[in-house]
């Protein structure tokens, strides 16, 4: 099924065709599976292997994807025109014969270059099969146009929001019955497969005691003791649409300093929340956060941006902070329909990350939390 209807897809294509022209572009390849989604419908697991989109300047775009694909072409994507390829050994060929069949042998191409995963293009070989082409580096190119959501999108994350709440809400239940961090984290992943989501750009980070501070460490095992917080990160996935909350979870014996801190994590959230609006900078909300922290003498230990875009999403990544993101001194402006994971994350060594951390979203109005869950550490009953 389609995640979207058929004009929105179209309006998306036009927007790219526009900012060819613009461009003096003949044509972009477009490889980034984010933004292959986002224009066509069509996503696999699979673009660990070759695969693109060519969207002609004029004209209807069209896919070049492995020929056990196609059965996901026809159910996911409103494009119907594709190039298959038979033999992966043989993938580069492919889109060099598809490019050639389209009439796209001449002029300046657009083409997405992404280090974190299109090595597997070697832009070389195929500047040497297409000698008549001028291959310009295009990576933002579609992305620009995901920064702001759309309605039916902003629907899709409103759901993940809360699949991902419940998911923390069942981990921190399952920590009076749980041995370890292993235990919490079978309980989250079981709420969130249980919710209907799909799988996530990243994990969800369920880690007990100090390690948490650790940053990006996962749940291993490690023994929960009753007045050490567990620190649970989770994000959920709806038609690839993610939304994301954090929470510091215990028994009713948890550390009163782990209760504090997470209080004030939450100042800083909602002073950020109240700073955003349409036309003020990420810079300014960056800095309406940290005013907070720097007030409880704790910024030492707020050491990441306060925010990113949060929207589509495939792993090895969950947020498009490539795109937008909040930090000191980012001049950039935010618009109605961005959508951030806010994490003012205080990391303290001797005793793990500490944080309320949730999806938000730019309204005409200003800053609103899209979840409901309330800004406070968890426990089996309930939050404190």
């Amino acid at each position: 099924m389609l995640a979207f209807t058929e004009p929105e897809y179209a309006g998306r294509v036009t927007n790219v065709q526009r900012a060819l022209a613009g461009l003096d572009l003949d044509a972009l390849v477009v490889t980034g599976p984010e933004n292959i989604c986002y224009l066509s419908g069509f996503w696999t697991p699979g673009y660990h292997v070759l695969q693109a989109l060519v969207v002609p300047r004029r004209g209807d775009p069209f896919l070049v994807v492995r020929n056990i694909e196609i059965d996901s072409v026809r159910t996911k994507s409103w494009i119907t025109r594709y190039h298959l390829i038979q033999n992966l050994d043989t993938a580069l060929d492919t889109l060099v014969e598809a490019l050639r069949a389209e009439g796209l042998t001449s002029g300046r191409i657009g083409l997405e270059v992404d280090g974190a995963r299109q090595t597997i293009l070697p832009t070389d070989k195929l500047a040497l099969s297409l000698p008549g082409v001028t291959w310009v580096p295009t990576l933002d190119l579609v992305d620009r146009f995901r920064a702001v959501k759309s309605d039916a999108e902003i629907a899709y994350i409103r759901r993940a929001v809360a699949m991902a709440e419940s998911a923390l809400v069942a981990g921190a239940q399952s920590i009076g019955t749980s041995k370890t961090d292993n235990d919490v984290a079978a309980a989250v992943h079981g709420a969130l497969a249980g919710s209907g989501s799909e799988f996530t750009g990243s994990p969800p980070y369920v880690v007990a005691g100090p390690d948490s501070a650790i940053t990006h460490s996962v749940h291993a095992g490690r023994p929960l003791k009753s007045a050490e917080p567990v620190w649970l990160e989770v994000a959920a996935s709806v038609m690839r649409y993610h939304g994301v909350a954090s929470r510091v979870a215990g028994t009713k014996a948890l550390d009163d300093r782990a209760r504090r801190l997470s209080d004030i994590s939450a100042a800083a959230l909602m002073a950020m929340v109240n700073a955003m609006r349409p036309g003020v900078t990420a810079g300014d909300v960056d800095a309406a956060g940290r005013s907070v922290v720097a007030q409880a003498g704790l910024s030492d230990h707020w050491k990441n941006r306060a925010a990113y875009s949060l929207g589509l999403s495939f792993p090895p990544g969950l947020g498009e902070g490539h795109i937008i993101d909040i930090k000191p001194g980012d001049p950039r402006v935010l618009k109605a329909g961005m959508v951030f994971h806010m994490i003012p994350i205080l990391k303290m060594p001797d005793l793990g990350s500490v944080a309320c951390t949730d999806t938000v979203i730019v309204t005409p109005e200003g800053g609103e939390r899209m979840g409901r869950l309330e800004l406070a550490p968890l426990t089996p009953g309930g939050p404190l």
